[in-house]
């Protein structure tokens, strides 16, 4: 049986201190900590002495205690961030954009896929705390309420993201998802559709229901009757079946178009779509804009979701409450999506 080789030469790793970096540039430890803590311009020190520590802190390759920090400042810079699916495009690409910001304030960040699953989440939510996370940024599962009433009961700041809960005292960031669906099965009317299929999954999540509402509402105003049976939710369970299933069933009703309620969901009906042959007259309608509906060569319009804003926001909100715990003030933000044209519609 093959062991794996120990390298017998490897210097021992000693834990090196803000005194030891103190002793090694010649300053005060004051000094040093202000430096690593990203002070040093309240404490007017030289931006040469701040270089020469920061340099000796990484040749020295300093790393900080977070159980002596937070003990220091009641603060351990970290937050936890909780998606549907962290491997879906449009989470991938939020997570990332809040990282790169939470980075620039020194904050570090934690993740974690609910799957929709509101046990799961509440197990996410659990371990963030038992972490002393500052903070969270959540989007939330359906029946997902309770917990989050038990992080605003103990003062633990957060925000939602991408969909929110109007009957609980909490922060906010999404699109108006009522608007973009409405602008994108009226844009596919007015391009001559009539039979607008309706694809989504988890229907009872807030913002899904407020996009089919918005699709309902689009259908009245141009005289077009619901048809019920041209609507379709499918499960988180099961997903790439259930979609599968159910784009059948609204080709099999005739449908001249559809109307995606999020990436995920479109994806998977175009690749049933392709698969089964079964797209060539169709137009399509989608919530998001992923790289993989460049690459379809259908005919579609796209809602650009502007992630960079609703992360930002997001992380603005979660840092006012971080920094003044007596902020209490809940803010509802609902930003603008625009609609993109692919493969000329």
């Amino acid at each position: 049986m093959q062991k794996r080789i120990k390298n017998q030469n490897k210097p021992k790793e000693a834990n090196v201190s803000i005194k030891d970096i103190a002793e090694h540039v010649g300053v005060s430890t004051a000094t040093v900590s202000l430096v690593l803590n990203s002070k040093d311009k309240k404490g007017r020190i030289s931006k040469e002495v701040a270089l020469k520590v920061k340099d000796a802190a990484k040749e020295m390759n300093y790393r900080p205690n977070m159980s002596a920090r937070s003990l220091r400042t009641g603060k351990t810079k970290t937050l936890g961030l909780i998606v549907a699916d962290i491997s879906n495009p449009f989470f991938a690409k939020l997570a990332r954009n809040i990282e790169n910001i939470a980075d620039k304030k020194d904050y570090q960040v934690m993740f974690g896929s609910s799957d929709e699953s509101s046990i799961k989440f509440e197990k996410l939510v659990n371990l963030f705390i038992e972490k002393n996370v500052d903070g969270m940024i959540l989007a939330p599962p359906q029946n997902s309420e309770e917990t989050i009433m038990q992080l605003i009961y103990r003062n633990i700041p957060v925000v939602l993201i991408d969909r929110c809960i109007e009957r609980l005292p909490v922060s906010s960031v999404q699109i108006d998802n009522f608007g973009a669906a409405y602008s994108l099965t009226d844009l596919l009317i007015k391009r001559g559709c009539r039979k607008i299929g309706f694809i989504a999954c988890n229907i009872g999540l807030p913002n899904i229901s407020k996009r089919y509402d918005g699709y309902k509402s689009a259908l009245e105003n141009n005289l077009i009757p619901l048809n019920e049976d041209i609507v379709c939710s499918v499960s988180f369970e099961n997903f790439e079946q259930a979609v599968e299933q159910g784009i059948e069933k609204l080709i099999d009703k005739g449908v001249d178009s559809l109307v995606f309620s999020t990436n995920r969901v479109g994806i998977q009906s175009l690749l049933t779509l392709q698969k089964h042959k079964k797209h060539l007259n169709l137009k399509y309608g989608s919530i998001d804009n992923p790289d993989e509906y460049k690459v379809s060569r259908l005919p579609m319009l796209c809602i650009e979701q502007p992630i960079e804003g609703m992360g930002r926001r997001a992380f603005e909100i979660l840092f006012k409450q971080i920094e003044d715990p007596s902020f209490d003030e809940v803010e509802s933000v609902v930003l603008q999506a625009k609609i993109n044209e692919l493969n000329n519609l």
